[in-house]
């Protein structure tokens, strides 16, 4: 179990130690992996002792009393997490998205529903799973959503929705249905325990069900691009929410990687055996999983500071923008196919429950499956390298 920080440490969580408690956290975590799968989300615990080291309130504002760390250095916690165990890594990107959202939210609604600069989000943003229909003073939420990743240790919980009003769709003046995204306590939503899957088991990531919940006028947004207008850089862009993500598959393939290498240093292969290191298909394998690692990692890196440096100078170019997005893409691409590749290479020996090795792979090819990442969410990344904003105000 990692070391509980005292509330003196709190007060210190600067971006430098919350990256320091990731470091000294991480070999705790990942002695907890098998533990955390078996439970099929995070551990309460564990969860706690995540919070009092910072990663939560990672985006949370200097004025909120967050250290308000920039987009690469959110990856670079994440990735070091991801890497102890790729679930852990996960709830934390959504769980830390709470400090992106106490900005977006109205004062009043931030000050209700996360006051405190450790607490926990969880939710999706698509509409098509739920309905929000006005009623005096709010909208009542009405739907059954899936993939609520850290839903089971959340505080507030999003959800989106379908605007509707006489029970049809609001169309908007792009001819799409306009949407909300909706706000509420955790306590206020059905969890149900779905969440039995190939990979990513620990994420927790069950459907939940509102049920005719009220949410006040001012725990609903709209996105938007008024949304972004005029704050700091952290909070002017959507990018800043969607693409934390890289890091985890970044630091589930790296994990791979030094799983594989250790095995190959223990065993021997070939007709006749020798060490498998002595190997030349080995030692291939090997160089090609480094170099597409190594690739992808620069690329991402490269692609986020570039980002970051652009947003603090005013408005990124939609090239830029486009960069960060396919990097996004490949760091997921990338973990799938090394994880399979070095799955193969090992052979046999990691077939059975508790091989370290197989878990990654199931928890990559379940994190390639994110929508984010899909084909058509490529083109328009590729539209985008041609000089075309993406559709929506996220991007």
């Amino acid at each position: 179990m990692a070391t509980a920080l005292s509330s003196t440490d709190a007060g210190s969580l600067t971006a430098e130690r919350i990256l320091q408690n990731a470091h000294d956290m991480a070999p705790p975590i990942a002695a907890r992996s098998e533990e955390i799968e078996a439970l099929r989300r995070l551990p309460d615990d564990l969860v706690d002792e995540l919070r009092k080291a910072g990663f939560f309130r990672m985006a949370r504002s200097r004025g909120k009393g967050g250290p308000q760390m920039s987009l690469p250095q959110q990856l670079r916690v994440m990735e070091v997490l991801a890497h102890a165990d790729p679930s852990v890594g996960w709830c934390v990107k959504i769980g830390a998205d709470s400090g992106l959202l106490a900005e977006f939210l109205p004062p009043a609604a931030s000050a209700r529903l996360l006051p405190d600069p450790d607490m926990i989000t969880a939710g999706q943003f698509t509409t098509a799973h739920g309905k929000v229909e006005p009623v005096e003073g709010g909208y009542l939420l009405t739907g059954r959503f899936p993939f609520g990743s850290g839903v089971t240790h959340a505080d507030v919980v999003m959800s989106g929705g379908a605007l509707l009003e006489n029970g049809e769709p609001v169309i908007g003046p792009s001819g799409i249905p306009e949407g909300r995204l909706a706000f509420c306590r955790a306590d206020q939503l059905v969890i149900e325990d779905t969440w039995h899957t190939h990979g990513l088991r620990g994420s927790g990531s069950n459907h939940y069900r509102a049920e005719g919940v009220f949410i006040p006028e001012d725990q609903a947004l709209r996105i938007e691009e008024a949304m972004f207008a005029g704050r700091e850089p952290l909070y002017s862009s959507g990018f800043n929410w969607v693409t934390t993500m890289a890091a985890v598959p970044l630091g589930t393939a790296r994990r791979a990687i030094d799983e594989a290498k250790g095995l190959i240093a223990t065993r021997k292969a070939g007709i006749p055996p020798r060490p498998m290191g002595e190997i030349a298909q080995v030692r291939e394998a090997v160089a090609r999983a480094e170099t597409a690692w190594g690739a992808a990692h620069a690329f991402l890196h490269r692609a986020a500071e570039e980002f970051w440096a652009e947003l603090e100078a005013g408005t990124p170019k939609v090239e830029t923008k486009g960069r960060l997005a396919l990097a996004n893409v490949n760091s997921f691409r990338m973990a799938a196919e090394v994880t399979r590749q070095l799955f193969d290479l090992i052979g046999a020996n990691v077939i059975f429950q508790g091989s370290v090795l197989e878990r990654l792979a199931r928890d990559a090819l379940t994190l390639n499956q994110h929508m984010i990442i899909a084909q058509p969410a490529v083109e328009t990344y590729g539209a985008m390298m041609l000089g075309r904003e993406h559709p929506s105000p996220l991007y």
